[in-house]
């Protein structure tokens, strides 16, 4: 039999890819073409948590995917931020690492943070806003930009984060000074200055340093385990999870055994709402 020669074999491949571009094969679609069915698939590996809660699987899914197309709503009803298919993997991915294998317990860290359920999840609405617009959130601008206050400025924009050393002038937007330090000008350029320390006079500036709150205009000591709070700043690294379903308390994050008070979040009339403005106990 005559072999193919190197020109046929190009012509063979050039009428595959012609075939593919006109509708022959098309790439597969996405398995989550819009809100519900994301909201469907995020419920579901939500309510693996049944499993240890020993509640009813179907009611905590119909309500946890209700919660989330009401978080839905509220993401894009500015129109700055869409739905994006190609994000809910990521979100999934996530979920199901803190959910599945009848988890017990998921963590502050895992709540909160780069790539964590909150982040993850917040980024299946992306928002597209470019360098020095408006925004609210980082969600609200597009690819790596964050959110940003501008020294002086009233109004946040999108900017290129910037991470800074103590000392360093941070006027710019964007700019992210070190842990423990503020930008301040205190009367000359914009620098990064030291945070309160314990018992010092604090507000929004100067703020407290880490371990400390402000509490009537002084830093105090952060709430520890089982201490009351009112969001997550208000409390210790050993614990640093404001728990609104067990009554605004600090925890390690949520716990789940069956008849706890993170359990119960699962089911409609469960307790409590989200610290630091999310709307239910995943941090969403």
């Amino acid at each position: 039999m005559k072999s193919k020669t190197p020109n046929s074999i190009a012509l063979l491949l050039g009428a595959a890819t012609i075939g593919w571009v006109d509708g022959g094969c098309s790439p597969p679609a996405s398995p989550y073409p819009d809100v519900t069915s994301f909201c469907a698939a995020k419920a579901k590996a939500e309510c693996q948590v049944a499993l240890v809660c020993a509640i009813d699987q179907g009611a905590c899914a119909e309500y946890r995917a209700g919660l989330c197309e009401q978080d839905a709503a509220n993401a894009i009803a500015s129109g700055i931020r869409v739905y994006d298919s190609a994000n809910v993997p990521a979100c999934l991915a996530v979920l199901n690492a803190a959910y599945g294998n009848e988890s017990s317990k998921i963590l502050f860290n895992q709540l909160f943070g780069s790539g964590s359920i909150t982040d993850l999840c917040e980024r299946v609405f992306s928002g597209g806003v470019p360098k020095n617009g408006s925004c609210e959130s980082d969600y609200d601008c597009s690819q790596d930009l964050i959110c940003s206050l501008p020294p002086g400025a009233t109004m946040s924009i999108c900017a290129p984060a910037t991470d800074l050393t103590a000392g360093a002038y941070c006027s710019d937007p964007g700019s992210v000074c070190p842990t423990d330090t503020y930008c301040s000008n205190s009367g000359g350029p914009y620098e990064c200055q030291p945070s309160a320390e314990a018992g010092a006079p604090c507000s929004s500036a100067p703020p407290c340093v880490s371990t400390e709150r402000c509490v009537s205009g002084v830093c105090t000591t952060r709430a520890a385990v089982g201490q009351a709070c009112a969001t997550n700043d208000d409390c210790s690294p050993e614990a640093p999870y404001c728990d609104p379903n067990a009554g605004n308390i600090c925890t390690i994050g949520l716990t789940f055994a069956v008849g706890s008070s993170d359990c119960k979040a699962y089911l409609p009339g469960g307790p409590g709402e989200a610290p630091d403005g999310g709307s239910d106990a995943s941090g969403d």
